[in-house]
């Protein structure tokens, strides 16, 4: 299984879009094994465009396998420097559901400094709501919003997190 992953894991590295396509199609298939391979590739250093590609088929795949193990991985790529990263990350966040409400809301209290962290919270948060699998009883989406306005939002998300609603 091994080989098998470390194999389509460098088809990411492939010009040809359609290769890298049916490598992602592949790993999602064999899904939870596959995810510590994908998340060293979000680790690589910038070199040239290439590694955006990879960057990106990585964190697609992992919103597609859509297992909470992930979580962690998909959080942190909330921060990625790369927009359509952080995109693709909240999109996975949100694939997955409930199960990702309680660490989200405990990285927005442990790095409410990180811009990129609080726009993709206020994202995943909103289409949660909508989903009505989140209840915003604090108004959390709003202060996220306008986050520079409101310095309470940490009180806010420990409050939510005290309820103990997102287990």
């Amino acid at each position: 299984m091994e080989n098998e992953i470390e194999e389509l894991i460098k088809k990411f590295y492939n010009k040809d879009g359609i290769q890298r396509k049916k490598a992602r199609y592949a790993l999602v298939k064999i899904g939870k094994p596959a995810i510590k391979y994908l998340s060293d590739l979000l680790n690589e250093p910038k070199e040239n465009e290439q590694k955006e590609y990879v960057r990106w088929e990585a964190i697609k795949t992992l919103s597609q396998i859509n297992h909470p193990e992930s979580i962690p991985i998909l959080i942190n790529a909330l921060e990625n420097d790369d927009f359509d990263v952080r995109w693709m990350a909240a999109e996975g966040l949100i694939n997955i559901g409930k199960k990702s409400i309680k660490p989200l809301l405990k990285s927005i209290v442990k790095k409410s400094n990180s811009i990129f962290l609080l726009e993709g919270a206020h994202h995943i948060l909103k289409d949660l709501q909508f989903k009505e699998i989140f209840n915003d009883q604090t108004g959390i989406i709003n202060k996220l919003e306008n986050y520079n306005l409101h310095p309470d939002i940490v009180t806010a998300v420990e409050k939510l997190l005290s309820q103990d609603k997102y287990t």
